[in-house]
């Protein structure tokens, strides 16, 4: 990286030298732009970085650009001097204060929309202290579009800033396999961690292993908590690992996608354990500890707290474990005198080996399930968990729990459809007349195409019948 110090004192940062309005005027807009021929877009989120003496972390300077021509990205540097540094890749040309960067040489040319990122590497100057801060403006550029401008803002703090390196995948497992998800973390700050603390959050389908210095708790969704506190000091500069990460087994209720988060914070700083989650030690177990990966001559700080938790999160993830599930409609005949009142009871049961959970949906509901009111009923009450569906010429559409209607989608209202388990709902309906056009339940929403896919397609769908009470 090519490095790019601001000359002058710090006496003058505090003021923008360029402001936003202005900058379009300093930096050039190209003389021969077309307007709206061409989109180009760059992003610089703001930075924390430690005092003088820290490592410094690097940030990425995003770039979105369509169908432009000649795109660069110009970025301002003035009013770093005396706060902060920033390194350049070798493709970006420096002048002065300003550096230009052409579209990261690993962009494809021929992309619809050409993304990628520059990285910038943003290091304390000497003296920088807590409190500093400095302004980095940069426009987006392109002969055939409108410039872009924006500003971020590059702040000095004290204390350690760690980094979560832990992000992991694997394509596939099976049930009953053992994995371990990588435990590994930087300080990029000023000061050291005398300790950790690692809350790992697993989905549904992931059972942890067993160590003596973690808590285990359930949260909603069976998810599962695990906090561990690890001893070992993680000086600035320095990389830390779990010597064979964080082990976990495939449980037999996993299913399509599962993940493991993980979360890393200075032991010093960590607040108390919720008592309402009931987080419980259990016995045997090895201790999970931290060991050096990487280390520097930069000596140990004063304990401290964290600067920058933005960059404290992980993630594991099991894109595919090919586990079996099959959910089955639920229907019941509606059995009662013609003028009288009646049950319409529908639902839905999951056959299948594998659960669903709303953490994996985000949709803080899971197994929906349709129903066609047969003919020669109408609905008088609607369960809590179930609303009306219309029809207008754009599809089907839902709105409050409606009297009367044709049409209802309902759900199992629950954060986890376990398998073996099953939902059902009762309809209050009247019927007034039998022998007509028969209802269902159905997993899949009105329309022509099949919403839900699952291992056994012929239980998706099952008759509503109407019989009259003998």
């Amino acid at each position: 990286m090519r490095s790019v110090r601001s000359p002058g004192v710090r006496a003058g940062r505090s003021a923008v030298a360029l402001a936003v309005a202005a900058s379009a005027v300093a930096f050039g807009a190209p003389a021969h732009a077309e307007s709206g021929s061409g989109w180009f877009q760059a992003q610089l989120d703001d930075v924390v970085i430690g005092a003088s003496g820290a490592p410094g972390k690097v940030k990425p300077l995003y770039v979105y650009a369509q169908d432009t021509v000649n795109p660069r990205v110009v970025v301002d540097l003035s009013d770093l001097a005396g706060v902060a540094t920033a390194e350049f890749p070798a493709w970006c040309a420096a002048a002065g204060t300003q550096v230009t960067c052409p579209l990261p040489p690993d962009v494809d040319p021929t992309a619809s929309l050409q993304a990628g990122s520059i990285p910038v590497l943003f290091r304390p100057a000497d003296g920088a202290t807590r409190g500093d801060s400095a302004s980095v403006v940069y426009q987006a550029l392109a002969d055939n579009a409108e410039p872009w401008v924006a500003t971020a803002t590059v702040s000095v703090s004290n204390g350690a800033d760690l980094v979560n390196l832990g992000d992991g995948r694997v394509d596939s497992a099976a049930v009953g396999d053992r994995l371990a998800a990588p435990v590994r973390l930087t300080n990029l700050g000023n000061r050291t961690s005398r300790g950790v603390r690692v809350t790992f959050t697993l989905s549904s389908g992931l059972t942890p292993s067993t160590w003596s210095n973690c808590w285990y708790a359930p949260l909603t969704g069976h998810r599962t908590s695990v906090v561990c506190d690890l001893t070992g000091r993680v000086q600035p500069g320095t990389t830390m690992e779990v010597p064979g990460g964080f082990g976990f087994e495939i449980g037999s209720s996993a299913y399509a996608g599962e993940s493991l988060d993980q979360f890393v914070e200075p032991l010093a700083g960590a607040a108390p354990l919720p008592a309402q989650l009931g987080y419980q030690r259990p016995e045997g177990g090895t201790e999970l500890k931290l060991r050096p990966s990487r280390t520097t001559s930069t000596a140990a700080r004063t304990l401290t707290r964290e600067i920058d938790p933005s960059d404290n999160w992980a993630s594991f993830y099991v894109d595919d474990v090919p586990n079996s599930l099959d959910l089955a409609a639920l229907a019941e005949p509606v059995v009662g005198p013609v003028g009288g009142s009646a049950v319409l009871r529908a639902g839905v049961r999951n056959n299948g080996a594998g659960s669903l959970d709303d953490f994996r949906s985000g949709a803080g509901e899971v197994a929906p399930f349709y129903l066609r009111v047969p003919a020669g009923v109408t609905v008088e009450s609607v369960p809590a968990s179930c609303f009306a569906l219309y029809e207008s010429e754009d599809g089907w559409y839902g709105g409050e729990p409606l009297l009367g209607a044709t049409r209802y989608r309902c759900a199992v209202p629950s954060s986890v459809f376990a398998a073996g388990e099953t939902h059902q709902v009762d309809f209050g309906v009247r019927i007034t007349a039998v022998g007509g056009e028969a209802g269902a339940v159905s997993l899949n929403a009105p329309g022509p195409y099949r919403s839900w896919w699952d291992d056994d397609a012929d239980n998706d769908e099952v008759p509503v019948a109407v019989y009259a009470q003998s």
